[in-house]
């Protein structure tokens, strides 16, 4: 009995973390900003991704609008967007490609 109630409540814990955030990478040398609108939202967010780094975000889905030129795009989870030389680019997962 008390193994069974630990058991359920690690996986309580770790259950959450299983699901997976689309990544936005940042391969220039400059910083950009960003308008977010998540799936389920009726309101944006702004955020601003540094030179040369990589965040996880947009847990179930969002759509990012660059600020500085207007460029807009659907990330899903699981999905890999790269920005290089001032443009989007998306990696779709694997969810999207049907697993690996």
């Amino acid at each position: 009995m008390k193994r069974s109630a630990i058991i359920l409540t690690l996986l309580s814990l770790v259950a959450p973390l299983a699901v997976s955030a689309a990544s936005l990478e940042n391969t220039d040398s400059r910083e950009y900003e960003f308008q977010i609108l998540e799936v389920g939202r009726t309101y944006g967010s702004q955020y601003r991704i540094l030179e040369h780094s990589k965040v996880d975000l947009c847990f179930y889905g969002c759509e990012l609008t660059m600020l500085n030129t207007g460029q807009r795009l659907w990330i899903n989870q699981r999905d890999e967007a790269v920005i290089d030389d001032g443009v989007i680019k998306v990696r779709r997962g694997a969810s999207v490609r049907g697993g690996w």
